[in-house]
Order: C-alpha cells, then sequence, then structure tokens
C-alpha cells in the first residue's frame, strides 16, 4: 500500500516551510499509526507518502477506509494497494505487486482507494461487495490491461453521502485498429496493424526499442508512442521537437510532451511539419474489424 498526502506542493506554498511540514508531518505519523493498528508494517516513508504492507488482505482493507477517515479530518488521501508476493531485502520491499501498487497510487486522487482484481480477489465477499469498477488500464510493464476497483469507503459513515463517478463497463470501442504506414530507413514500406493486444507501438530512431524506426535526425532516440486508451488510440510525445499531427478534416496540431486521440485517417511528423516530412512522414488510419 502507499497513502500519499495529496496536494503537499500547494500546502508549502500556501503555509509556508515550517507550518506546511508540521501539517503533513502530522497526518504522515497518524498514517502510519493506523497501518501498525490494523497490523500492517510501515516499509518506509517518502516526504508524504507511507508505504505499508500487509499479510492480510483485509487488514489493508480496513487501513485504508481508517486512512481516509483521518483524511476527512486533515489533509486529502490518495491511496493505492496491490496484492501478490514481493522480495523482502535489506527491510524493503521489491518485485511486480509494489511496481502495481506504486503505479495505482499515481492513478488514484484525494479520496480515493484504488486497488487491483488480484486484492479484490483475496477480500471477504462482504468487503468485496464494496469494491466498484474504476478503469481498465495497462500498469508498467504490463502487456494486457487490468481492472483497477475503487473501495467505496464514503458509505462506511452513517448519514455521510459520497459523489464519486463509476466507470460504465462494456463500452463498444471507438476503435479496434490503426494502420500504421512508413518508409523504413532501408527505403522499403512498413505498415502495421495496432490493436489493443500490441499496443502500445513506439516509434523513433532506436532500433532496439522501437517498433517503427525512421533515419531522421529531427527525431529522439524514443520521439513518441501510440497507445490505447478509452476505446481509442492515442498518441504520445516525450520527444525533444515535438510530433505534428494532420486529421484528414483537421488543422495540423504540434505536440510537445502532450497526448492526442488519432481518429480517422491522417499524418504525423516527427520533429516537422507533415507537408515537409516527405519520406519520414507516417501516416495512419483507424478501422472497426468486423
Amino acid at each position: 500500500m502507499f497513502a500519499d498526502v495529496v496536494g503537499s506542493s500547494k500546502i508549502y506554498k500556501q503555509e509556508g516551510n515550517d507550518e506546511a511540514n508540521r501539517q503533513i508531518s502530522d497526518v504522515v505519523n497518524r498514517l502510519m499509526d493506523q497501518t501498525r493498528q490494523h497490523n500492517g508494517v510501515v516499509i518506509k516513508t517518502l516526504g508524504d507518502e507511507v508505504m505499508a504492507h500487509f499479510k492480510n488482505p483485509n487488514d489493508a482493507f480496513r487501513a485504508s477506509i481508517a486512512m481516509q477517515q483521518i483524511g476527512e479530518e486533515t489533509l486529502p488521501i490518495s491511496v493505492g494497494m496491490a496484492w501478490g508476493n514481493v522480495i523482502e531485502k535489506d527491510a524493503d520491499l521489491f518485485g511486480q505487486a509494489v511496481n502495481d501498487a506504486a503505479a495505482v497510487v499515481k492513478i488514484s486522487r484525494g479520496k480515493q482507494v484504488i486497488t487491483t482484481q488480484q486484492h479484490k480477489d483475496e477480500l471477504t465477499s462482504e468487503n468485496a461487495a464494496k469494491l466498484s469498477v474504476f478503469d481498465e488500464v495497462k500498469l508498467k510493464g504490463g502487456k494486457i490491461s487490468t481492472t483497477l476497483f475503487r473501495i467505496d469507503w464514503e458509505s462506511q459513515y452513517p448519514g455521510q453521502g459520497y459523489d464519486h463517478t463509476i466507470i460504465r463497463t462494456n463500452i463498444s470501442a471507438v476503435q479496434d485498429q490503426l494502420i500504421v504506414s512508413y518508409i523504413k530507413p532501408d527505403g522499403t514500406k512498413g505498415s502495421i496493424a495496432l490493436t489493443e493486444s500490441n499496443a502500445p507501438l513506439h516509434i523513433g530512431r532506436d532500433e532496439t526499442n522501437c517498433q517503427v524506426t525512421l533515419s531522421t535526425n529531427l527525431a529522439s532516440r524514443d520521439h513518441c508512442h501510440i497507445n490505447y486508451q478509452y476505446g481509442k488510440f492515442v498518441l504520445v510525445d516525450h520527444s525533444t521537437n515535438g510530433t505534428y499531427v494532420t486529421n484528414a478534416d483537421s488543422q495540423e496540431v504540434y505536440l510537445r510532451r502532450e497526448e492526442l486521440p488519432l481518429l480517422g485517417s491522417g499524418c504525423i511528423g516527427l520533429g516537422e511539419k507533415t507537408d515537409v516530412a516527405n519520406q519520414f512522414a507516417i501516416k495512419f488510419c483507424s478501422s472497426k474489424v468486423s
């Protein structure tokens, strides 16, 4: 489990170093107390965040609710959890479950407790009934989407209403596949049919880590990637020179450390406008598969 005090940077700006440190330290200490009271072990603190370990999944469930009750009285708390085997070394924990929990707490927002399917499967039926589907995501290092759940902890307190959005399941995908066409460094044509199962698709100059490689010096080694999110293919730029995207029915968009859904058909330019990219231009076309 990772429990994080939300908005700590803003608190430092508003309250000053001493008062902000006092408030955050008080909350962190209370989060650690709740960990121990629910048979958990505090592994370490990371500034405004507590990393904890529980051997009983239901103890972790109850501790997360108690932590959110603290947040109601003090500062907003976000909690992310995952369940699985871990490696213990030098008073620290490692392994996929740790990586998953660290990824989940980044998805969680203030007043939210988010956990994984594996954790839900280990809970008692009474506790599992208090979880609702939150999202479908690919966690770091994962090749397939996993279901995340939100604990409806607000309903634990009589008379306290709660307001949150539940993700509707079984949404029909907007796009089934994205055809990506390009010219390889050797001058031959390349084409990839991108689907949810083989996303993300990495684009750049690095032949080792990128499925689509271009030899233009305007491209970064790992320039951008195309992921599948919420039924759409989304281009995510993380380059030095940025990425240009032109859709058939819209103006050209320049991205730098930003993302954009790739709808319909269009063209992608790495570090230069699509109309001057020539052989380095990448074409895309989305379609439904019958």
